[in-house]
């Protein structure tokens, strides 16, 4: 037995009769990509009036340094699937190279053979890159027998063997309850737009082989009334603080409820599940029903028209992946406060616009890719003032992102 230093893993190696196993020992980063963070103290230059145009640069730098896709698209290897209804090949990922060749090349099926195969394609600039698939799709182009929901299955039975030796060597933490779905770039819009699914894939496992994330988020708000008028002003808005025993960004804060998307629920199902276990929101104050008001004083509307995109990748550049962040809203009664149900979460704060927007330019205590999200409530319901149409429109853009297709 022995190890050796791959890319940026330590790999330990055992030889057997039968098969190689490979255990990550350490995924430690020498590459200098962590990202510096920017000081949570507002430094003396941007000492403005919060809102000015002269602050406006320092948020905008903040948003476009959230998505790292021409940062880091160097490292990374298209994880391509066959679509069986074109027999064309299909990008559905963006794997770290130094993964592949470390551990997914040697992840093996129940027969012992490889259930990845390096290879090289064109791509739509017609430049031959190499990239990486299921080896069960390569055997279907020699098999006229593989029906599409066969083939459905037996990708999906193969990226399940994958999570369990990633499992098994230490690269995820656990099996999660979750699917989600894996299809092509080019069909992905919409969630609701339901696109041509090609396999499922864990939750846990998703993020290494850079298959879409797709988060809902649900914004509580108080407001300010006045008797007798309609209008309101919102003085603040419930953020929920992640549990220490989060695997990722624990103690970091979250709009009040945040959740991933799976595959059986739709995203409005989804957040009235999310929204109870993780906040306590009673579901009858989430109804589309057509009438904003509800008869418990509640407002509830639903953006996912828009949704935030952007490529994102932890700290130190692993997990490239495409996030897509929809939202809604729920305006709550002052008098109420968000409970914990099932543990997710250990505190929440109310926080006032103005100490939202300080955290939003200056502070280090959201969760990263939230400043987007969180940013996004706030030009929606016209909190982010003092901004020029021009400066809008470039926060807009930095947070609805074009895909980057390697």
């Amino acid at each position: 037995m022995y190890h050796y230093q791959l890319g940026s893993y330590k790999v330990l190696v055992s030889r057997c009769p039968r098969r190689r196993f490979y255990h990550l020992l350490s995924a430690k980063r020498e590459r200098g990509l962590i990202m510096p963070e920017i000081s949570s103290q507002t430094p003396p230059a941007a000492a403005a009036t919060v809102g000015s145009t002269e602050t406006t640069p320092t948020i905008l730098k903040r948003i476009r340094s959230l998505d790292r896709s021409s940062e880091l698209s160097h490292l990374y290897t298209p994880f391509v699937m066959l679509d069986s209804r074109t027999r064309e090949w299909a990008a559905v990922g963006n794997v770290e190279t130094s993964l592949v060749r470390s551990t997914l090349l040697h992840c093996r099926d129940e027969e012992d053979a490889p259930i990845f195969v390096l290879d090289a394609l064109a791509n739509q600039a017609g430049v031959t890159k190499d990239v990486v698939r299921l080896n069960v799709d390569v055997k279907s182009l020699h098999k006229t027998d593989f029906g599409e929901d066969e083939l459905f299955e037996k990708r999906t039975a193969a990226l399940d063997n994958v999570t369990t030796q990633l499992l098994s060597l230490g690269v995820i933490s656990h099996k999660h309850s979750d699917m989600y779905p894996v299809s092509s770039f080019s069909e992905q819009t919409r969630f609701e737009d339901s696109p041509h699914n090609l396999a499922l894939v864990n939750r846990s496992t998703a993020p290494y082989l850079g298959i879409d994330s797709i988060g809902v988020h649900l914004h509580c708000y108080v407001c300010q009334r006045e008797k007798g008028d309609n209008k309101r002003l919102i003085e603040g808005v419930w953020l929920a603080k992640r549990a220490s025993t989060k695997s990722h960004h624990p103690n970091l804060w979250d709009p009040t409820v945040a959740g991933g998307q799976p595959v059986h629920l739709s995203l409005y199902e989804n957040v009235i599940k999310e929204a109870h276990e993780e906040a306590g929101v009673p579901s009858e104050w989430l109804r589309l029903d057509g009438s904003r008001t509800s008869q418990y004083g509640t407002v509830f509307t639903e953006h996912t028209d828009d949704p935030v995109t952007m490529t994102t990748a932890k700290p130190d550049g692993t997990c490239l992946k495409r996030s897509i962040y929809y939202s809604f809203d729920l305006e709550v009664p002052r008098d109420w406060s968000p409970i914990s149900v099932d543990g997710e979460v250990s505190e929440f704060k109310l926080y006032s616009v103005k100490e939202l927007e300080e955290e939003l330019r200056y502070g280090n205590s959201l969760r990263p890719a939230m400043r987007s999200v969180l940013l996004d409530f706030m030009m929606r319901h016209y909190l982010w003032k003092k901004s020029s149409q021009i400066e809008l429109d470039e926060l807009r853009e930095a947070m609805r992102r074009k895909r980057l297709i390697l």
